[in-house]
């Protein structure tokens, strides 16, 4: 998640003073210069945030009536960023959200003649910084409070009975702790629905399912059109909820309602920003809605199939395997839509299954990636980091990710069940600081 500033160029008539890393000061006195100046200051500093900032247009504070102007930004964006080099309007201290005070990297003459230490103490939302280090941290607790503040509100979808063979969150526990909301349908209405989703936008969605799919595909054209109506299905019914996420009875619909396996909904449900968890884990479903709010990226969840002491290597295996794991600003993954080996009849070859997945090769080897699992009690979280090594196509759940981790062991007695989630890139230090916001300990392997 992105953290939008916006800066603020205090000019003013004022004399503006820039400390140079030589020690020499570089004095400006008039405000065309000191704007210029201004803006030199600042971009080394916006080049290292661009990753996590989006920054909107500077606005330059040379007359009172520009304050307006100020005070009307920073009702819509997370944070104000304010240049230090001259004399400040101490009004733009009391701006209704984070204030970040810098005078440039390492120079901090200029912030502790305007902000001494009595002052900023009057101001809790406001840090000076003398690096682009501490520029950072308040960028992360800021997008951190983001996380907390979206949680509190979204609504996740439980599809079937509130059942699993893990042990699932409380839910009432669930709103108190994060504000999130279950909202609970049966399969059997979630059947009726599929059945009268209409011919054409089912057609229309198995036709983009195929044509964006690898070649050697093993579904029949009647198993993507069913899954299609069971998609079409879903993120109606998601939509018509306000529904953020959706924990999946999927086991309870293949064998109670008599349908194909169709864990490809849930894999593109999670490429758009709609967390889909299978096999009714909602504990899992969580931890995917955090990750998502926290890093803005699809998350793949499985079993742990394996660990190696020895070797510090850790298997998930699963269906339901997005193809946007590095980031919806970069180029989808391939797939090949695949059948499913977890209904009866089963078989251990490619020759059987049924319905629709699909297999994405996650074997990006060097990678980087985050697996976290919450506690059913929802007073842990548990974290990891990791590196890909290997990944292959397998019966029964079709995608095996292989991880290395710094301690297999010590991993497989830390974890907090066995469904575990999994995002690309290093997101660890972010959830140990969530877990601060949200009241959790966090437990590392």
């Amino acid at each position: 998640m992105r953290v939008v500033l916006q800066p603020v160029h205090v000019v003013g008539q004022a004399w503006h003073v820039f400390p140079q890393d030589n020690a020499q000061l570089l004095v400006a006195t008039d405000p065309p210069t000191a704007a210029e100046n201004i803006r030199t200051m600042l971009a080394p500093l916006q080049a290292r945030l661009a990753d996590d900032v989006e920054f909107r247009e500077p606005i330059v504070l040379l007359e009172s009536a520009d304050r307006e102007r100020v005070i009307a930004a920073a009702s819509a964006v997370d944070g104000v960023l304010v240049s230090m080099s001259g004399g400040v309007d101490p009004e733009l201290w009391d701006l209704p959200c984070p204030i970040i005070a810098y005078s440039g990297e390492r120079t901090p003459m200029m912030g502790l003649y305007v902000l001494p230490h009595s002052e900023r103490g009057k101001h809790p939302h406001l840090t000076y910084c003398l690096d682009a280090e501490e520029v950072l941290s308040c960028v992360r607790s800021i997008r951190l409070r983001k996380v907390k503040e979206r949680l509190n509100g979204s609504r996740m979808l439980i599809l079937g009975e509130y059942a699993c063979f893990e042990r699932l969150p409380d839910p009432e526990t669930v709103r108190r702790q994060f504000g999130v909301e279950f909202v609970h349908v049966s399969s059997a209405d979630f059947v009726k629905q599929v059945d009268a989703v209409g011919e054409a936008r089912a057609r229309a969605v198995a036709r983009q399912w195929t044509t964006g799919a690898l070649g050697g595909g093993e579904p029949s054209a009647d198993e993507v059109y069913n899954g299609a109506r069971i998609h079409v299905a879903l993120e109606d019914l998601m939509r018509r909820e306000r529904a953020h996420a959706v924990s999946v009875g999927c086991l309870e619909v293949m064998y109670t309602q008599q349908r194909a396996p169709f864990c490809f909904v849930l894999a593109t449900l999670r490429d758009v920003g709609l967390p889909a968890g299978c096999e009714s884990d909602a504990g899992a479903t969580l931890t995917m809605l955090l990750l998502e709010y926290l890093a803005e990226r699809p998350a793949y969840m499985g079993n742990l199939v394996l660990a190696d002491p020895k070797q510090n290597l850790v298997s998930i295996s699963h269906g339901c395997s997005p193809t946007r794991m590095l980031g919806r600003d970069q180029p989808a993954k391939p797939y090949r839509l695949v059948h499913s080996h977890s209904a009866p009849p089963f078989s251990r070859d490619l020759t059987g299954g049924s319905g629709v997945t699909s297999y994405v090769d996650y074997g990006d080897r060097g990678q980087v990636v985050t697996l976290a699992r919450l506690s059913h009690e929802l007073d842990a979280l548990f974290a990891a980091r990791g590196e890909i090594v290997d990944c292959r196509d397998t019966i029964c759940d079709r995608t095996t990710l292989t991880v290395r981790v710094a301690d297999a062991r010590d991993y497989v007695h830390k974890t907090m069940g066995n469904h575990q989630v999994l995002i690309y890139g290093d997101f660890v230090d972010d959830l140990a600081g969530l877990c601060d916001v949200l009241g959790l300990a966090c437990v590392r392997a």
